[in-house]
């Protein structure tokens, strides 16, 4: 009976007793070949795999996406943070304050027109200026019967429309003497009416304060008048020469003189009117403050 070489009923120490060196040898070689081949397998797919994820990476970048950009477009857009941060503005309620009180308001309405009317406070201080062209104080006088300072026919005037009270000045410079008079009445109606009525009558004119300083002047005529109104108040000029002289021409320096009296009687009714609406408008914030 015979025994193929290799084979498994080998019996030791025969004639086929196989090389012991040769087959680990040979068992060597074919670890170190399967261990080389799973090596460059394993290589081999990592560098697959790396070039597949370089590859979807490119694609993403190509396609205009980024991992950012997606998370960017997670974050609220500015409608959608909430209101009331704390970086927004406070908001504050409206407050309404009342108009401030005019000085044609005063003038014009006797209940608001309360301040007292007389030479001291209307014709304060000792000079007429105006333009430049200064005139001296020389005398005032108040009337409460308005007849008393005006001509006839202008005293029937201010009575018949209920002239109160009639305040004059009389004011010198330049060899000119002019009588200025500011006649008060209870409504800016009523003052209306007189100044129209005063336009058609011929010598409806103010009578010159003369005397206590003031020079006798419009004796002899060739006086020049003016007349006009403003809200409740009407108001007068007699103007002439210092000397007594009638004045005749035009541009004179009396003519000048009843103009600038005009002037100076409108800028004191005016400044009353202020006067009382400051006045007004400070009491109105002393009452918003106490009220406060």
């Amino acid at each position: 009976m015979s025994y193929g070489q290799g084979g498994s009923n080998w019996v030791p120490g025969g004639s086929n007793t196989p090389d012991w060196d040769a087959l680990a040898a040979d068992a060597d070689r074919r670890r170190r070949r399967k261990r080389t081949t799973t090596i460059i397998a394993s290589a081999a797919a990592a560098a697959v795999i790396g070039t597949v994820v370089a590859f979807a990476v490119v694609s993403q970048s190509d396609d205009g996406g980024s991992a950012s950009d997606e998370a960017s477009a997670t974050l609220p857009e500015p409608t959608d943070v909430p209101s009331g941060s704390a970086g927004s503005e406070p908001s504050w309620d409206e407050v309404s304050l009342p108009p401030l009180p005019q000085p044609r308001e005063f003038i014009s309405d006797a209940e608001k027109d309360t301040a007292p009317f007389d030479v001291e406070g209307f014709w304060a201080g000792d000079t007429m200026e105006i333009d430049g062209r200064s005139y001296t104080k020389a005398a005032t006088g108040s009337a409460a019967d308005c007849t008393e300072a005006a001509s006839a026919e202008l005293g029937t005037i201010l009575t018949d429309h209920g002239c109160t009270a009639l305040l004059r000045a009389t004011y010198t410079g330049g060899g000119v003497a002019v009588t200025v008079g500011v006649a008060q009445f209870g409504s800016e109606a009523d003052a209306q009416a007189a100044r129209q009525a005063q336009e058609g009558a011929d010598g409806a004119s103010l009578q010159a304060l003369t005397g206590d300083g003031a020079p006798e002047f419009c004796q002899q005529g060739g006086c020049r008048t003016t007349a006009n109104q403003v809200g409740r108040y009407a108001y007068y000029t007699i103007a002439g020469n210092s000397d007594g002289s009638p004045d005749s021409g035009d541009g004179t320096p009396a003519q000048q003189g009843a103009r600038d009296g005009n002037d100076h009687a409108f800028n004191r009714i005016i400044q009353r009117g202020e006067a009382q609406a400051s006045a007004s408008a400070s009491a109105l914030v002393e009452e918003r403050q106490g009220g406060g």
